[in-house]
């Protein structure tokens, strides 16, 4: 079974701000939470808030909540006038990106936009609608458009399986984890369990049946 990862930044340097913001949202949507102590994480009910770092706090959310963060980023980016920034990969297969600042939407993108094209037509269609421009994400946080324009390319299209966004780069833009590379050219720090962690949030079993998808 591959990977279907979420993990979401918040420009906000408080623990306390964002976890009380992913508190209200689950709340909302009638999911219970309960704040973790002590003892390992449940990587099948708990977010990771792990502590600030160049201003951005990181989130990394339970498994399989690839359905739902798109929609609490957007939430949470609205409500509270956040810039946020949130990436979620689905089985291995390909990595997506969304960024709001406030109630604008800066930036979307698709590492495979064709990969639903037979299998799920809506799914295809979403993606079809992405603006993958980088130019006001760029803006937003301030480093040059031509720094993070070479990570939004079409993984299926690559001529070459080692092809890379920037020479330094560690991973390929074939290989999902290259969106930790995008991430580091913004200041966002990809977190390394279990340094950092600040706080956990524990939902409740039944969260994925009540929360909102992208």
């Amino acid at each position: 079974m591959g990977y279907f990862l979420a993990v979401t930044a918040f420009h906000v340097d408080s623990v306390t701000d964002v976890s009380a913001a992913i508190t209200d949202y689950l709340t909302t949507h009638g999911v219970s939470v309960e704040t973790i102590s002590s003892g390992p994480p449940d990587s099948g009910r708990d977010a990771q808030i792990y502590a600030p770092t160049n201003g951005w706090t990181v989130v990394l959310w339970p498994a399989y909540f690839n359905l739902h963060d798109f929609a609490l980023a957007r939430s949470v980016a609205t409500t509270r006038n956040w810039l946020v920034s949130t990436v979620h990969v689905y089985d291995d297969e390909y990595w997506e990106h969304l960024a709001h600042n406030g109630p604008t939407e800066l930036h979307a993108f698709c590492s495979r936009p064709a990969f639903w094209r037979d299998e799920s037509p809506d799914d295809f269609e979403r993606v079809a609608h992405y603006d993958s421009t980088p130019e006001r994400l760029a803006a937003a946080v301030e480093v040059p458009t031509a720094t993070i324009q070479p990570y939004f390319v079409d993984a299926d299209s690559l001529a070459s399986s080692d092809a890379k966004a920037h020479p330094d780069d560690e991973f390929p833009l074939g290989d999902f984890w290259v969106f930790t590379d995008f991430w580091r050219r913004l200041g966002i720090p990809y977190p390394t369990p279990p340094q950092n962690l600040a706080t956990v949030l524990r939902l409740a079993k039944n969260f994925s049946r009540k929360l909102p998808h992208a």
